[in-house]
């Protein structure tokens, strides 16, 4: 399989954070296709990622009101029943 080369641009105040990356990176075609392979197979969540957002949550103080659990919906909900569907169905 043949190389090939591709180059991009980046500004150097908006993208001072990538640049600041790619500058302590001692292969940076490497550390380039390795964060692209990251992104790309971000299509699953995994459970670390899940527990992270858990614990930012409690960080910030948020918590389900008392006496109702997570993911279930009480009668007196002022929530649309298309909108309470359509949450429900991104199975959150």
């Amino acid at each position: 399989m043949a190389k090939q080369a591709i180059t991009f641009v980046v500004d150097s105040d908006r993208d001072r954070d990538i640049l600041h990356w790619l500058e302590s990176q001692a292969n940076k075609s490497a550390a380039i296709r390795e964060a692209i392979r990251a992104h790309l197979e971000r299509g699953t969540v995994s459970l670390s990622e899940v527990y992270e957002a858990i614990q930012e949550l409690k960080q910030v103080g948020w918590a389900p009101p008392a006496g109702r659990e997570v993911g279930h919906r009480r009668p007196d909900d002022d929530e649309p029943e298309d909108v309470a569907e359509a949450l429900d169905s991104l199975g959150l």
